[in-house]
């Protein structure tokens, strides 16, 4: 049992008791007796959306405990220290659970207003909130510093001078430079990606991979990341995500007992938006994947070496799961990012159509309060990745 296999039935463990819990919900309608009923707003309201979250948070500490502390430290012992993990993790689940609640209050006032579509608005509105901020809402929630130098320290001008030559290198390539952010982190599974709203994008690299990579190996995977931007791969994720997460909430909120004015209703909505988000985890990982692959295509077309593209992937395999290798089926279920070996032998694919795909789709369910945002195998009990899934 390696530790990339164990955080995939962590991960199946998970999904799979927050969906049959959900259909539980759903059938027994528990949400409309225990959560506040009324159309008109009171205290209970404010308390009943404070207990719905809480719940949940409750449910998701065991989860948290086994992927946050207790599988990594069993791969890699001493790697987290118990008070670094609690501090983490509550700082985390706070943030969080802040931003759901804030998502659910106005959702909840736009759909006593103005029924569905407002509360859709909501969501919207929301979903553009959390495109737009992503990396300040990922410093909130994990921390994730900017990189400072400073002329005594050597190894950080080093990381600094290593990340020039890269930029250098993409340009020579024939990418047009874009503006990168390098941040610290502590897990080493942080991968960074892309964020900001359309037009105004910004490149995220883990510090790890600037100091340890290669000068050719940075230039690769940032180059990787400038062409999703000007492909259009990352804008038709960005766009496909939300709207994956818009028409999942309005189907979810016209299910039977479902809808938008009152908490217990608003809570059975949630129930039926976890059954959507899980859909999504079974199709989605082929748009993402498809993306990748088409994306490396494209580099070694603009004359990227081959054989320093795979040791690039090699070396970024080993900061995150270190599983080089996996089947097709186990990978086409629950992998939106394809393994070494895999994107080795694509040589098929040629257009990326939605990079990124599902694991921003994850990441926009905040918006609807969604359950299984941190509940995959990738970041549970990871706050660093909660916000900044991993990518390729």
């Amino acid at each position: 049992m390696t530790y990339a296999r164990s955080r995939l039935w962590l991960g199946i463990s998970g999904v799979g008791s927050l969906v049959l819990i959900s259909v539980w919900l759903l059938a027994s309608g528990l949400p409309l007796r225990l959560l506040p009923d009324s159309r008109s707003w009171s205290g209970s309201d404010f308390v009943g959306m404070a207990a719905m979250i809480g719940v949940w948070v409750t449910i998701m500490m065991p989860l948290d405990l086994l992927g946050g502390y207790l599988l990594p430290n069993r791969s890699r012992p001493g790697t987290i220290a118990p008070g670094s993990f609690v501090s983490g993790w509550v700082r985390g689940a706070i943030v969080q659970a802040m931003f759901y609640y804030a998502a659910g209050v106005l959702t909840l006032w736009m759909g006593r207003s103005y029924g569905l579509p407002g509360a859709c608005v909501a969501i919207l509105a929301f979903v553009v909130l959390l495109i737009a901020f992503q990396l300040q809402i990922a410093r909130l929630t994990a921390g994730l510093p900017k990189l400072e130098t400073s002329a005594e320290d050597k190894r950080l001008e080093a990381t600094e001078s290593n990340l020039e030559a890269a930029l250098n290198q993409t340009v020579q390539w024939g990418w047009e430079s874009r503006k990168v952010v390098l941040v610290q982190h502590c897990d080493p599974g942080f991968t960074g990606g892309v964020v900001g709203l359309p037009g105004m994008e910004r490149i995220v690299l883990p510090a790890a991979s600037a100091a340890n990579l290669t000068m050719e190996q940075l230039a690769i995977m940032i180059a990787r990341r400038i062409e999703s931007i000007r492909g259009g791969s990352r804008v038709r994720g960005v766009i496909f995500a939300a709207v994956w997460v818009l028409v999942g909430f309005a189907v979810s909120a016209s299910i039977p007992g479902a809808g938008v004015d009152t908490v217990g209703r608003l809570a059975m909505t949630c129930c039926g938006f976890t059954l959507w988000s899980f859909l999504g985890l079974l199709t989605l990982p082929t748009l993402s994947r498809q993306a990748s692959y088409a994306i490396d295509r494209q580099l070694i077309g603009r004359g990227v070496r081959e054989e320093a593209f795979h040791r690039t992937l090699q070396a970024l395999d080993k900061f995150q799961d270190d599983e080089p290798k996996r089947s097709k089926l186990i990978e086409t279920i629950f992998h939106p990012v394809p393994s070494v070996e895999n994107r080795r032998d694509a040589t098929r694919t040629r257009f990326p159509f939605a990079w990124h795909a599902a694991r921003m789709a994850l990441f926009l369910s905040w918006s609807c309060i969604g359950s299984l945002s941190r509940a995959v195998h990738c970041n549970a009990g990871r706050p660093e990745l909660w916000v900044m899934l991993p990518t390729d």
